[in-house]
């Protein structure tokens, strides 16, 4: 099967353009021609079809991935083999992007490639690769295909989560200071002006709220280049192993957080292994790829560590056990390594931490909140303050 693009006339005359998946040029104007339409130019897309492996535009996001597995365990546990599968998965896509990488797979598929090759070849996750590979060894491809989109939705659900958690406070900040720098570099200064035709000694926070004014209108311009000039340097120095090991070590620090930041990194590293090991991969195997669903440096030497405790014969408990793993988790990871059910107990794990992490995120934001609304309300009040004073002064000076 070839990918051509099309240039096509229909019944009325109007100019349609498209693609169209099909074994030859013939058939494919025979299809064209079958749905009313002239072709009036067609040709081959091979050099696109020849740079998928290499672009990472032509990669799928993780929705479409999600879409795409949940589409594939439908069709294929409904009979349809894994070609035609492939093809009506490919035609479902919306964005061109996609449905080009899913075109890529089929025909790698098509040439005799099997599948966890296929999407290893378009930089699909190590995690979905392993586990497609593992289903196509042991006849399962439909339940597997199930399974990771469940993974991969409870994943996005948590990111989603995180994201609110972080964003929305950042939001009502970056409005509040919006609000207080219109206020000290447009209102304040109007009022200053008067008060020195009056004349007079101003009341201190006055004076305050008015040096903070003078300071934000000559040396604004160069506060926000050296705000964002240290935004790069971080981003920058985040590239290097020393800066990101100080930089978790002091999240792992924070009173209320650590706590939190563990059970993140906790809940997503048990579902990874929980899923690769119910479905068939290696424990050593499994352990390499979910090692690196972890963010925080200490973290992930920790499940190296671990991985070598395995490699030598020893239990993922006793491992875990010395490092910041929580302590209700090493004893469900100790009752599954020794029952036999390593993955469920993971899974339960994964599912203990999720429902706490997003309890936790909602009672936050619930907090921060009004807190922030607070934070704005006095400061707010504060410049009201500043600047009534001195005209309650002048008032009674008049009297």
């Amino acid at each position: 099967m070839s990918l051509f693009s099309w240039q096509a006339v229909d019944a009325s005359g109007k100019r349609k353009r498209g693609e169209i998946e099909s074994d030859s040029e013939r058939t494919a104007r025979k299809q064209l021609k079958q749905q009313g339409l002239i072709v009036r130019r067609l040709e081959l897309q091979e050099k696109e079809n020849k740079q998928v492996t290499d672009s990472r535009k032509q990669r799928l996001n993780g929705f479409e991935t999600t879409l795409f597995l949940q589409q594939l365990s439908t069709l294929t546990s409904a009979g349809m083999i894994l070609s035609e599968a492939l093809s009506a998965v490919a035609e479902g896509m919306e964005k061109k992007r996609a449905r080009r990488a899913v075109i890529f797979v089929r025909q790698q598929v098509l040439e005799g490639s099997n599948l966890a090759d296929a999407l290893r070849s378009i930089g699909m996750d190590d995690v979905v690769c392993n586990m497609v590979a593992a289903g196509e060894e042991t006849g399962q491809l439909e339940a597997v295909s199930e399974r990771l989109s469940e993974l991969l939705e409870n994943r996005q659900q948590m990111n989603q989560e995180l994201l609110s958690a972080i964003l929305y406070p950042l939001i009502i900040l970056f409005f509040g200071m919006l609000v207080m720098a219109v206020l000290l570099t447009w209102v304040v200064p109007q009022i200053v002006s008067v008060f020195e035709r009056t004349g007079g000694e101003l009341p201190a926070l006055t004076q305050w709220v008015i040096a903070a004014s003078e300071l934000l209108r000559d040396h604004g311009l160069f506060l926000l280049i050296a705000g964002a000039g240290m935004l790069l340097t971080g981003s920058v120095a985040m590239r290097y192993e020393s800066a990101r090991n100080w930089r978790d070590a002091w999240l792992l620090r924070i009173p209320g957080l650590a706590g939190l930041f563990a059970k993140i990194e906790i809940a997503r590293f048990s579902r990874t292994l929980g899923m690769l090991l119910s479905g068939g991969v290696s424990t050593l195997a499994a352990m390499h790829i979910a090692n690196q669903s972890f963010v925080l440096q200490p973290f992930r030497r920790m499940g190296e560590d671990a991985r070598e405790v395995l490699r030598e014969g020893g239990n993922l408990s006793d491992a875990f056990s010395k490092g910041h793993v929580p302590h209700l988790a090493v004893q469900l990871i100790s009752v599954g390594e020794k029952s036999g059910q390593l993955d469920r107990m993971l899974l339960r794990v994964a599912n203990q931490y999720e429902q706490d992490i997003s309890r936790n995120l909602k009672r936050m934001l619930t907090v921060v909140e009004p807190a922030l609304m607070l934070v704005m309300a006095i400061m707010v009040g504060l410049m009201a303050v500043a600047i009534l004073l001195p005209i309650v002064e002048m008032n009674s000076l008049v009297r």
